[in-house]
């Protein structure tokens, strides 16, 4: 008796392990609860830079660093090197003439109006930068680590239209 319960179990054992549960029938019903992938965002292209928003500079030299302290009230900044502008003040309007490297702003409320910058960085919050060109033909890198900054290429305007040095 003993024997052929387990000639049986054995037998069992066989038969079950030579299953596939997802075959046939199985997986056609596991199939109906399968959820269907869903596409991730679309990123919508970027319109293509007009050549006349174009600006060249020789990124091969590279001036000083230029900080721009809250004492005293510097109003413009001329970028003639490709420099690096660290702005390191609160609610000041800065013009900026030239292609800059780099503007950092580490304070809050700044206004920042310039022709073009290669990398824009905002660590303060309610920022505005502003800028008219793109620097040989590049959009600008833009780490915006703070809330409510406003970063935007705007149209050049007859007083706003600054010449580059280069």
């Amino acid at each position: 008796m003993k024997a052929s319960i387990i000639l049986l179990s054995i037998a069992a054992g066989f038969a079950l392990s030579g299953c596939d549960v997802q075959s046939g029938i199985s997986k056609k019903s596991v199939e109906e609860f399968t959820t269907t992938p869903t596409p991730g965002p679309s990123r919508t292209p970027e319109p293509a830079i007009d050549p006349a928003d174009v600006v060249t500079v020789d990124t091969a030299v590279e001036g000083p660093k230029i900080n721009v302290n809250p004492t005293p009230a510097v109003k413009e900044v001329n970028c003639t090197k490709y420099n690096r502008v660290h702005v390191n003040a609160d609610g000041l309007t800065l013009n900026v003439k030239g292609v800059c490297r780099q503007i950092m702003l580490n304070g809050d409320r700044n206004k920042i109006t310039g022709v073009a910058f290669t990398e824009i960085v905002a660590n303060g919050t309610d920022n505005e930068v502003r800028y008219t060109k793109f620097a040989n033909g590049k959009r600008p890198i833009i780490a915006n680590n703070a809330s409510g900054n406003t970063i935007e290429k705007v149209a050049a305007s007859e007083d706003t239209v600054q010449k580059p040095n280069r």
